[in-house]
Parts: structure tokens; C-alpha cells; sequence
């Protein structure tokens, strides 16, 4: 299970990682009642067969992990946002990519804690894959985008110290600016 929302959003993405994506789009909307999540991908993208199959938590396709007889992160999400009174949706098409979609209402007391989003940021921008990934996150009026193609370009190496330092400390600027922090 996942001890904050957080977590699995990062789940999630891994996914599109996992599904061959050159291009990922988070976007994490945030308001007094819902908080709103969207994660796009151009990966490998699913049959319909199996888009039917990811919501079962005894299902997987024995690739990615060959030896988990489970899939959880899919099903986590569609409990979670069952049992807040939220909604859950995945659409995917072969060779074109996925999105998966969610809105949880805040006042609901089952909904998990939403967790560090800078932490969050910083190890999806960090994870060792060639993917470019963009996160788009708003609180009311209040916004950032940002993109690993962008701070790589002005960071250099992510994985460097120095380059994780100043990333740590921009996401956390931003999510001040927001008023997370």
C-alpha cells in the first residue's frame, strides 16, 4: 500500500517509464475541495483486453516484473479513490500511450496524506531513464511547469551533487510560491 498519495503518484509514472515513454506529463491540480491528477504518456500504450485486465491486483503481464504474480498500483488507485468518493480513469491506446486520471475530494477523511512533493519531484526528474518528463502543478491561481529536459539543460547532470542541490532548492522555491511549504 502507499503511505501518502505522493507515493503513488510516483508509482504511476514509473509505469509510463516502464512503458517505453519518451514523453511523460504529470499534472497535479490542487484546489480547496479536489485535488486532481494526470499522468499522459507516449509509451507502448494498451490493448483493450488488457486496459480491462490492469484493474485487477491478481493481474500481470509477467514482463516488467517477472516474478510478481500481482499487479498493485492501478488497483491502489482505483480502491483509493473508491473508497473516498473520488473518481479513477485509464485510457490507452496500442502504440499510441496512456493516461491515467484521478480526483479525490479533500474533505473526505479516508484520503490519504498527500506527502513531499518536492522529494517526489526531485526523484522522478532523477530516475535514471532518457525520458523527458514534465510536471505541471497548480494550487488554486497559484502554478509552476517544469521539465527534465529544461533543468538538464540548465542544471547539467541531475545525478551530479551539485546539480541535486540547486534542483532540491528550485522545486522547493516552487512549491513555496505555492504555499506547500
Amino acid at each position: 500500500m502507499h503511505a501518502t498519495l505522493c507515493d503513488m503518484i510516483m508509482d504511476l509514472v514509473q509505469n509510463s517509464i516502464e512503458a517505453d515513454a519518451s514523453e511523460i506529463t504529470l499534472s497535479v491540480e490542487e484546489t480547496e475541495e479536489k485535488l486532481m491528477v494526470v499522468i499522459t504518456d507516449n509509451g507502448k500504450g494498451m490493448s483493450a483486453e488488457t486496459l480491462e485486465k490492469v484493474k485487477d491486483p491478481f493481474y500481470s503481464d509477467g514482463l516488467k516484473h517477472r516474478h510478481r504474480k500481482v499487479g498493485l498500483g492501478l488497483p491502489f488507485l482505483f480502491q483509493t479513490a473508491e473508497m473516498t468518493g473520488g473518481t479513477a480513469g485509464i485510457e490507452s491506446q496500442e502504440g499510441v500511450g496512456t493516461t491515467v486520471t484521478f480526483t479525490l475530494d479533500r474533505s473526505n477523511v479516508d484520503v490519504p496524506m498527500f506527502g513531499d512533493f518536492t522529494t517526489a519531484a526531485m526523484t522522478l526528474m532523477t530516475y535514471g531513464f532518457d525520458v523527458n518528463l514534465k510536471i505541471e502543478r497548480s494550487i488554486g491561481e497559484k502554478n509552476y511547469a517544469i521539465s527534465r529536459a529544461e533543468l538538464n539543460d540548465a542544471l547539467g547532470d541531475l545525478n551530479d551533487a551539485e546539480s541535486l542541490v540547486l534542483l532540491k532548492e528550485f522545486i522547493a522555491s516552487q512549491e513555496a510560491d505555492l504555499g506547500t511549504l
